[in-house]
């Protein structure tokens, strides 16, 4: 018998929470590279999935671990994560970021702003002087980090799956980053050039 993925465990319990409570969600599938012909070129995915809820988009990307911290390590969090989640911090009406479930000794589900995770990891791994209370890991973001930077997930759970509270975690979001973007803060340039 198969071992349980935690990981896809996770992100099914986070999509049906979704539904149960008439949140939108997308789930961008992967694409298993063993089922292509040898050469093929596989697309990376930019995020592991959309939320969208009261005119906000969160571009989400999941990560599971029974560790106390997430590596840094490209195997765990990829360049690519990065680099699209940082990309689409720059547009209003979108607040993207990391899912971080650490599994044990009991489930703790923390929503990371890319801009914060890219703070920290900046002064991590660079050993700069900062103002965090928890301990600076130079390799990793542990789980006191993101208790500290994050914005925790409320969940109950059921006979063995978990139920999240998304509805009060973008409610919670869209008050703490709300407003760092709007429309309003971006010229509009007509065809051509030129400002309305």
């Amino acid at each position: 018998m198969a071992a349980t993925n935690e990981g896809k465990v996770f992100e099914a319990n986070v999509e049906k929470s979704a539904k149960d409570q008439s949140i939108f969600f997308y789930r961008i599938k992967d694409v298993n590279p063993m089922f292509l012909k040898r050469g093929t070129a596989v697309s990376k995915n930019k995020y592991d999935c959309f939320i969208h809820y009261k005119g906000y988009l969160f571009p989400v990307e999941m990560k599971s671990t029974k560790n106390k911290s997430f590596s840094f390590s490209e195997k765990i969090i990829k360049p690519q994560q990065i680099k699209y989640l940082t990309e689409a911090a720059k547009y209003p009406y979108i607040i993207p970021g990391f899912l971080f479930q650490f599994r044990e000794p009991e489930n703790k589900v923390y929503f990371v702003h890319i801009d914060e995770f890219l703070t920290y990891k900046h002064i991590a791994e660079n050993q700069l002087e900062h103002t965090y209370e928890n301990k600076v890991n130079k390799s990793s973001i542990p789980i006191n980090i993101c208790e500290e930077i994050g914005t925790e997930v409320r969940w109950m759970k059921k006979k063995v799956n978990y139920t999240y509270y998304l509805n009060k975690l973008c409610d919670e979001l869209i008050k703490q980053h709300g407003n760092k973007t709007s429309f309003e803060s971006h010229t509009l340039l007509k065809r051509g050039g030129g400002a309305y």
